[in-house]
């Protein structure tokens, strides 16, 4: 438990430095982050090191793909390169192996860049919102599931989980992402949040919680499937990047197109 709080305490000052950091920071970090997370699925599934090559390759095209307003031009030449390794690893490896690795390198690649789109279109401070949403919601499933679970959510899956620490998680979603709102319309703009805005952030928070634990549960069945326990162990007490922003990824597109489409 110690270890968990104290690499707890660094990786949030880490993580406010870099927000409120230049932006290239953040698009760095972003890169960086991807780049690990993707290193230790590919490790997780058993990818062989050429498609782990092209798989890098194709996470940095998407990403410059992102940043210079070419994302359709990064997503074909990224399949294009997937799909060649086919011919060139005929006979070494089949192509589930070589479709798995797109995938999961496509799926990662995209969902997380979403973080960039969200410092361009809104600002800097929302892109706290998707970690929010995600950490609360870890946080609130941990202490609910730990002092009132009783009722198993997916045991084939994660058999720690509970029915009650689901609801804890999404509660403390719905909390934390009013909270936000509320500060910042009170530090940025001196007043109070309208109704409207709180509803808009506790409905955020709400649908953003379901969205972070099936995240979780996702990269839960794809490490279960390959037999590990947990991603790696380069966070000590909380296992490897994966394990830490599972939920992360799934929640930001999310908060990306409810911010664009129903705050802004």
């Amino acid at each position: 438990m110690l270890k968990r709080i104290l690499t707890s305490i660094i990786g949030l000052v880490v993580f406010f430095g870099v927000i409120f950091s230049h932006h290239y920071v953040l698009y760095s970090a972003v890169i960086l982050l991807i780049m690990g997370m993707l290193y230790e699925v590919y490790g997780v599934m058993g990818i062989r090191k050429e498609l782990k090559a092209v798989g890098f390759l194709s996470a940095l095209i998407i990403c410059a793909g992102f940043l210079f307003g070419r994302m359709i031009a990064a997503g074909v030449i990224s399949c294009m390169l997937f799909l060649l390794m086919m011919i060139y690893l005929h006979g070494k490896s089949d192509s589930k192996e070589v479709l798995s690795a797109a995938f999961m390198t496509i799926f990662i690649t995209v969902f997380m860049t979403m973080l960039i789109l969200i410092r361009r279109r809104c600002d800097r401070y929302t892109v706290i919102l998707p970690f929010i949403c995600a950490w609360l919601t870890d946080t609130g499933a941990y202490f609910a599931g730990t002092f009132l679970g009783k009722h198993k959510l997916v045991p084939n899956i994660s058999p720690k989980k509970t029915i009650e620490g689901a609801i804890g998680g999404i509660l403390l979603s719905t909390i934390g992402s009013v909270l936000y709102i509320v500060i910042m319309v009170a530090v940025m703009a001196g007043g109070m949040a309208s109704t409207e805005a709180v509803l808009k952030f506790a409905f955020i928070g709400f649908i953003g919680s379901f969205l972070a634990q099936a995240g979780d549960l996702i990269a839960s069945c794809i490490k279960r499937d390959c037999g590990k326990k947990d991603y790696g162990s380069i966070l000590p007490g909380h296992g490897g990047i994966m394990d830490r922003f599972d939920s992360v990824i799934f929640v930001t597109p999310f908060v990306y197109y409810a911010m664009i489409h129903l705050v802004l």
